[in-house]
């Protein structure tokens, strides 16, 4: 175990009056980073960066806290998603039921059993279902559901859960294109998943907007240009025109590289190039013969002569 998690863990157990199942507890203390993955779903476990010496630095104390504050319910929150969602157990109520708290939505869900059986099948299907165990209503009153079904089987990644790569897109297309940002949490995992598809143009489609969501912001996701720009570079190894007409664009404007119009230019016209054989490239051109970056193309061109004519 790992000495200053395990001391954590203790400090939080006492601090709150709450004890964390056994194999929850042996997990986590056992954790050399942050990141554990419950299917596709990545959770951060804040207690590893928790500073060693410092009483006060205490992830799990510091969240519950605030749990019970917002929720009155006791529970020990372990780990977010890193858009406001909590992991959480109910040790007095439900054992070792793993619950989810997701704030668009306020309303807690089963996560899964306990923390093998979720590390080894994967969540349960949460997103959509109604099976909520608590919520809060629209004059945040506390409400228990008389229906909670515990025992709703691991199934959230069948081949069947989100139907085949053509509906995901099709409805993640349609959640993104609405703005439906209480739907952040479903968007990112539908978009994760369907970046790892056998098919390259709903890979590539995924990526892209992956990293439109990272660059601008989406609900509770902040923008970060780190991770725009990595998503970027996996659709531009793909040969993605639109990959590589977005790095043209960070490229012309600064964005998250160094500035280089020079570069920028170089790739709006390889992206237009490669656009050209897209068909709707004829509806975006400005001229005959064009691609879909024309604008792009002649926006660049136009600052570069600016600046040589200036530096003259």
């Amino acid at each position: 175990m790992k000495r200053h998690i395990k001391t954590k863990l203790e400090q939080a157990q006492e601090k709150l009056g709450l004890t964390f199942p056994d194999q929850l507890f042996d997990f986590i203390s056992r954790l050399d980073k942050a990141e554990v993955k419950f299917g596709e779903e990545e959770w951060l476990f804040w207690s590893v960066t928790d500073k060693p010496k410092d009483t006060n630095d205490n992830f799990i104390i510091t969240s519950s806290e605030n749990f019970k504050d917002e929720w009155g319910l006791d529970g020990l929150v372990f780990a977010t998603n890193g858009i406001g969602d909590y992991l959480v157990v109910l040790p007095g109520e439900f054992g070792d039921l793993i619950f989810v708290m997701m704030h668009e939505i306020a309303e807690l869900k089963l996560f899964g059993q306990n923390i093998q059986d979720t590390l080894q099948n994967g969540p349960v299907d949460y997103f959509w279902s109604d099976n909520y165990c608590y919520k809060l209503d629209e004059n945040d009153k506390l409400v228990k559901s008389e229906n909670f079904n515990s025992n709703t089987p691991n199934n959230k990644y069948s081949e069947n859960y989100f139907g085949d790569d053509y509906e995901l897109r099709s409805q993640l297309d349609d959640l993104i294109d609405d703005e439906k940002t209480e739907k952040t949490s479903e968007i990112l995992i539908g978009l994760e998943k369907l970046s790892d598809s056998k098919d390259e143009s709903h890979k590539v489609w995924a990526l892209n907007k992956l990293s439109d969501i990272y660059l601008k912001g989406f609900g509770a996701v902040p923008q970060d240009m780190t991770k725009a720009l990595d998503y970027n570079q996996r659709a531009f190894d793909l040969n993605s025109h639109k990959a590589i007409s977005n790095r043209a664009a960070c490229y012309f404007f600064g964005l998250g590289i160094h500035k280089d119009i020079y570069k920028a230019l170089e790739l709006a016209k390889r992206a237009n190039d490669l656009s050209k054989t897209n068909q709707f490239a004829d509806i975006f051109a400005t001229k005959q013969g064009g691609g879909m970056y024309d604008n792009l193309v002649d926006m660049i061109t136009t600052e570069i002569k600016k600046n040589e004519n200036n530096s003259r």
